[in-house]
């Protein structure tokens, strides 16, 4: 089968810092604090007393009906924004939307998945009584709110308003649904069933419920954040007249692999594997790599693992790529937050630069090699890993 080359581009990014990859660049480079008081969630986690939240966008902005924003989650709202900001700069070049246009959307089970019993027991003992739980658990989760809700809300809003009617998917496996969705968006335009299409994924909204949940799945104490991070797939020979097909700057999907590690213990080799497998398909091998950004560390053994796996991947490369995650700018995205670094990535591509941490604090400096690894590892065992690819300088 003839593939296309799919080159990334519109970078369209919306959390606490900034809305755009340049932003949270400088954000991280200056090290600025962009955590905000959480006064308004107040429930049974006092001591969480900040978070990297977003505004809750303006109705104006988004182009949709107020009546039909207050029937949405705030993640829907904040998806709904990320998109407008990627297709903004799309529509300066062509028109945008129509039946060769699709959409590739993550999204957070874990804000929607039921608790289970041990984390609902342990709910009651902190906040006091069953009656504050029951009143906590009632305000944030609708009668009859199945999982599809957040999905078809997000993905219908979306599709609605920018006339996006190709082909299109919405993951929610947890952390790694941002990745699965720009592998699958990339590929839908590389084999001709989309002209282009709207890759992008959004955090959970940050509230008490959500700390619960973290929990249940090993959380470490990572402060969460909000946002969305959305970007576009177009075919990089300018062969339609639309906006997709432009030629437009940007980096390219070069490889990727995907594993599944069900325990901690198999974990690390699951996400050497899918590293491995991204490598091959991209062409490389580990010294072709100048940047890793990893997934946040938002649980004990997801952290070790990664690690481990990184260490054994790149233990013989020369030199050894440099590591960054945005995790300090934006707290913990969720599904949103391998996109996120992604656009981060396509950011230093583009000017062959790349972001080092340093202890507390990360620098900047030359990119050696014109690739990027970005990995996601989602809390039920599910790993995604990319290969990003910018021009030769």
């Amino acid at each position: 089968m003839t593939t296309r080359d799919v080159r990334l581009t519109a970078p369209g990014l919306y959390t606490a810092a900034g809305t755009d990859p340049g932003d949270l660049w400088e954000t991280l480079v200056a090290g600025k604090d962009t955590r905000r008081p959480t006064e308004a969630l107040a429930g049974p986690w006092p001591e969480f007393d900040t978070a990297f939240l977003v505004d809750d966008p303006d109705a104006a902005t988004l182009g949709v009906h107020r009546r039909v924003l207050r029937t949405s989650e705030k993640q829907a709202r904040m998806a709904l924004y990320g998109a407008r900001l990627a297709l903004a700069g799309a529509t300066e070049r062509g028109a945008v939307g129509g039946p060769g246009w699709g959409l590739y959307l993550g999204l957070p089970t874990v804000d929607e998945e039921l608790l289970r019993f041990g984390a609902l027991d342990r709910l009651h003992k902190v906040a006091g009584s069953p009656g504050d739980v029951a009143a906590l658990y009632g305000r944030e989760v609708p009668p009859f709110s199945g999982l599809s809700h957040l999905n078809s809300t997000a993905a219908a809003h979306i599709s609605a308003v920018f006339a996006l009617t190709g082909a299109m998917a919405a993951y929610s496996p947890f952390s790694d649904a941002g990745l699965t969705a720009l592998i699958d968006g990339a590929l839908s335009v590389a084999e001709g069933e989309n002209e282009a299409a709207l890759v992008g994924a959004v955090s959970p909204k940050v509230h008490p419920l959500l700390f619960a949940q973290y929990e249940e799945l090993g959380w470490n104490g990572a402060v969460p954040g909000e946002g969305a991070a959305f970007l576009l797939a177009e075919p990089a020979d300018g062969a339609t007249g639309s906006a997709a097909g432009s030629g437009a700057p940007g980096a390219r999907l070069a490889g990727y692999g995907r594993a599944f590690g069900a325990g901690a213990q198999d974990r690390s080799e699951a996400i050497a594997e899918a590293v491995h497998a991204a490598l091959e398909t991209a062409g490389t091998d580990a010294d072709g790599i100048g940047w890793v950004l990893p997934d946040a560390a938002w649980t004990v053994d997801g952290a070790r693992a990664q690690s481990a796996a990184l260490d054994r991947v790149f233990a013989g490369a020369a030199p050894r790529p440099a590591y960054v995650t945005s995790e300090r700018a934006t707290g913990v995205l969720g599904p949103a937050h391998p996109l996120a670094h992604a656009l981060l990535a396509l950011h230093g591509l583009a000017s062959g630069r790349r972001l080092v941490a340093d202890g507390d604090a990360v620098r900047e400096e030359a990119l050696p090699a014109p690739r990027a690894l970005v990995l996601a590892c989602g809390a039920r065992g599910q790993v995604c890993a990319v290969v990003l690819e910018g021009a030769e300088k």
